[in-house]
């Protein structure tokens, strides 16, 4: 595992995020956009936190196949087999894996990974931000994208912008607008 300390950290949000914005998909499936963003932050969460604590090296658990099917189910049960919620959970956890590769220990503990522990994590990151084109490059790419989804859904007020995270507005104006107007 060479480079380990990736952390896009507004790229693993845009990208499902932006996924989720065709228009084909967007009519198609109800699903709430906050557990898609919880979904693609959480490895990250779990594997820094770890690291920040000095608790070991927690990519090899949060960054992992077993990591992201059992957080899969506790949330699906925990939110009742809701699937607009647990599904799209799922789905950013899977985007995150895929964003991370070659770099992600898919198959620990089953199979055996090398891993790099660094004894000052953040000032690693902070360098990784300014000094990588890759982080850096990704990271303004992942602004611009959410700069995008907010004025293409005119999301201007953080009332919109928490209706837009907890549903899909065009399913929701679709349906309000075949039901009867009530008085």
């Amino acid at each position: 595992m060479s480079e380990v300390f990736k952390f896009f950290l507004i790229f693993h949000v845009a990208v499902p995020l932006s996924i989720f914005e065709i228009p084909l998909i967007k009519r198609k499936f109800e699903f709430n956009r906050f557990a898609l963003i919880i979904g693609s932050l959480l490895p990250d969460i779990v594997d820094k936190s770890l690291l920040l604590i000095n608790f070991g090296y927690g990519r090899g658990f949060s960054h992992t196949i077993l990591f992201v099917l059992i957080s899969f189910v506790i949330l699906h049960l925990i939110v009742k087999r809701r699937t607009n919620i647990s599904y799209p959970f799922l789905l950013g956890l899977i985007f995150h894996l895929i964003l991370d590769l070659p770099e992600v220990p898919l198959f620990y503990p089953f199979i055996a990974y090398e891993f790099i522990v660094v004894e000052e994590p953040i000032g690693l990151w902070l360098y990784k931000l300014f000094n990588d084109p890759r982080v850096y490059l990704t990271e303004i790419v992942g602004i611009l994208i959410l700069v995008f989804i907010l004025i293409n859904n005119r999301l201007y007020t953080r009332k919109e912008l928490v209706l837009f995270l907890k549903q899909n507005i065009e399913l929701v104006t679709h349906q309000n607008t075949t039901e009867p107007y009530k008085v």
